[in-house]
């Protein structure tokens, strides 16, 4: 292409990464990307920067505006994440149509359907390579004073269809549940609040019995007694406040508990005796449980101008994490 055709496409904010990159990624397995995928990538990544392409323009494909980034983090080519951010001056908090971020698109599977959701290696090593550039944060406050905007992933920020943690909880996704606890990732008053009290039963309270049993625990239809039985007592366990289970408390409820000033009594006997029985949507209103306040979704610090804003309630000035 001459150079007047790469001035009308950066002008246009069109690459053809992103249909090259969806094309690569059609191959992905439930083991990843070939290393010649991924290294045919990368070729064409510096192709497109050496002639000049922006990295942060984005194209149509099928019914979303995707960004070249958002879709290499999908399909986990963390070569080519790394080396858009790091050399191609890639922005990972830069939206696309769905109001995704990298962060949000490193940690989905595109092979996921049904029953199948799990975190396959090359998505984790995205993930790991996104937080070794230090371009994710659990810091509400460090990413609202990023510079440039656009720079820094917030780890609990949400897409349109809600946090990276809320959409693991939905599909039982232990292994992406495991790797947001490590990281620091926590359950937002966005998060809890979108689930139903079926879905805190169903969802919310065995995923924290895995994650405290470390593998998945046995279900009652494999006969085991004791193993049926250390399953109920997990669950049982998860229902009360334990820091094991600290991040499947949203912050409502570390807020009130905070404010109750261990209610006069000495701050070890609140902390024993009353705190592990404060259930988690206790500091909640009733406007807040009954669905008729709705917290506005904390998106992507960029990207409103593609548009994916209109359908939702998004807003990067909410006070809460």
């Amino acid at each position: 292409a001459a150079a007047g055709d790469i001035d009308e496409l950066n002008t246009n904010e069109w690459t053809p990464l992103v249909g090259a990159i969806f094309r690569l990624g059609k191959n992905t397995t439930k083991n990843g990307n070939s290393v010649e995928s991924q290294e045919l990538l990368v070729r064409i990544i510096r192709a497109c920067h050496q002639r000049g392409i922006y990295a942060n323009s984005g194209a149509w494909f099928g019914a979303h505006y995707h960004r070249p980034l958002i879709v290499a983090a999908y399909y986990g080519y963390h070569s080519a994440v790394r080396l858009m951010i790091e050399s191609s001056g890639a922005l990972p908090d830069l939206g696309d149509g769905e109001g995704r971020n990298a962060w949000f698109a490193a940690l989905q599977n595109p092979l996921a359907s049904g029953a199948t959701h799990r975190l396959r290696e090359c998505d984790e090593q995205t993930a790991r390579a996104l937080l070794d550039m230090g371009v994710v944060t659990k810091d509400l406050g460090s990413w609202r004073r990023s510079n440039p905007k656009g720079s820094l992933c917030y780890m609990n920020g949400d897409s349109s269809i809600g946090s990276v943690m809320l959409r693991a909880l939905m599909n039982k996704n232990v292994g992406v549940i495991k790797f947001l606890c490590g990281a620091g990732g926590v359950l937002t008053d966005r998060d809890y609040l979108q689930l139903s009290t079926r879905e805190v039963k169903s969802r919310l309270l065995p995923m924290a019995a895995e994650v405290i049993a470390g593998t998945r625990t046995p279900t009652s239809s494999e006969g085991e007694t004791g193993a049926t039985e250390s399953r109920r007592h997990l669950l049982r366990t998860c229902m009360s406040w334990s820091q094991q289970v600290d991040w499947s408390f949203p912050p409502a409820w570390k807020v009130g508990v905070v404010l109750c000033e261990n209610c006069g009594l000495p701050p070890e006997i609140f902390r024993m005796y009353v705190v592990p029985f404060l259930g988690r949507d206790w500091f909640y209103t009733s406007l807040d449980l009954d669905g008729a306040r709705r917290r506005a979704l904390l998106g992507p610090s960029l990207g409103e101008r593609v548009g994916f804003s209109r359908r939702q309630e998004w807003s990067n000035l909410d006070g809460c994490c």
